[in-house]
């Protein structure tokens, strides 16, 4: 019997805690996912973006993390509206706009840029979703 008591406070306490966070799927929508520059010339640039939406009904905390970057990515260019660190209500987007910029010495070398973008419930810290946004681009 004491453990069938235990089991219902423990389920009991699940459910206030589901009750009062925000459900832990589908919360960003990023589009597009994977940005392809193509192969540019050496020493040119070109500027692409990628749009992260909070798709939850709840405010997020949306933050990114660079986790690999060639040296023709300038790593988030100016322009952009997200800034590392959102809070994105209801509905609401930033832009991510990168730049790719081919040297010399990378010519025909597919290189990549990977941001990870990461929502979480401001309440209460618990990661929601991560969702991997990929830059491509090629020298020639």
């Amino acid at each position: 019997m004491r453990f069938f008591v235990v089991a219902l406070v423990a389920l009991a306490s699940i459910a206030v805690l589901a009750a009062g966070s925000i459900a832990a799927s589908n919360v960003l929508k990023v589009k597009p996912g994977t940005v392809n520059f193509g192969t540019k010339p050496v020493g040119s640039s070109t500027f692409k973006s990628t749009t992260i939406t909070n798709t939850s009904d709840e405010t997020i905390l949306l933050t990114l993390s660079l986790t690999r970057s060639w040296d023709d990515f300038a790593g988030g260019a100016v322009g952009s509206t997200c800034t590392g660190s959102d809070t994105l209500a209801p509905g609401e987007s930033c832009t991510l706009v990168e730049k790719f910029n081919p040297s010399e010495g990378f010519e025909g070398l597919r290189q990549d840029q990977i941001w990870v973008a990461t929502a979480t419930d401001p309440e209460s810290g618990a990661i929601l979703e991560t969702e991997e946004i990929l830059f491509v681009g090629r020298a020639r």
